[in-house]
């Protein structure tokens, strides 16, 4: 056995059970981010993690199951916390272009931050539609449906078919922020506040300055 091995070896027996999972977790996600879910090999997230693939399996009885708790879980909390952070700005009775601002820059900004993570779902769902759930989008959408319908009731506009209005918007700024470069030869980054302020003045267009 080389000194190498050894110490390879060695560190493994030393980490708990809860470090084993928690390294496997962080190896999966940089993985399947890079390769995607076809690409991803469990041997290189092992290796990558310093345990074995007999390790991993203790952890994780599938491919599927090491997938969905590295990407899809992680994904679906910080979905919940922006659905907590809309509605709280939502009750705080900003103007429509305040609200509209501050929709499009949080929106935009988690999107941004997690594209690694967007762009896999999308992959997945692209390949492998058996495994995937819509789940952490389910819950955004509707709290984003009533904040249309509250909107509308307000300036006494005749309501809009707001599942498509949400899901039209969500589109528009999911582009932006994670196809930039790829679809619209566009630097996010680059763009900044002139961007923001573009996205935004699109949604507020399509809420509430629009005929039903």
């Amino acid at each position: 056995m080389t000194g190498h091995t050894a110490a390879r070896k060695q560190s493994r027996t030393r980490r708990s059970s809860k470090t084993v999972r928690a390294d496997l977790l962080h190896a999966a996600r940089q993985v399947f981010g890079e390769r995607g879910f076809a690409g991803a090999r469990t041997r290189e997230i092992a290796e990558r993690a310093n345990a074995t693939e007999q390790m991993m399996y203790r952890h994780f009885r599938t491919k599927e199951e090491l997938f969905e708790q590295a990407v899809f879980e992680p994904f679906s909390q910080v979905v919940s916390e922006f659905v907590s952070e809309f509605a709280e700005r939502s009750a705080r009775g900003l103007t429509d272009e305040r609200l509209a601002r501050a929709y499009v820059t949080a929106l935009f900004g988690f999107l941004r931050e997690n594209r690694r993570d967007v762009l896999t779902l999308l992959t997945m769902r692209a390949h492998h539609p058996e495994l995937f759930s819509a789940a952490p989008l389910s819950r955004l959408f509707p709290v984003l449906e009533e904040a249309v319908d509250a909107g509308r009731r307000d300036h006494g506009q005749a309501p809009v078919n707001s599942r498509l209005t949400v899901r039209v918007t969500f589109g528009l700024v999911l582009s932006a922020a994670v196809l930039d470069d790829s679809l619209l030869g566009l630097d996010a980054d680059e763009e900044g506040d002139q961007l923001l302020d573009e996205l935004a003045a699109y949604v507020l267009a399509g809420v509430i300055r629009r005929a039903p």
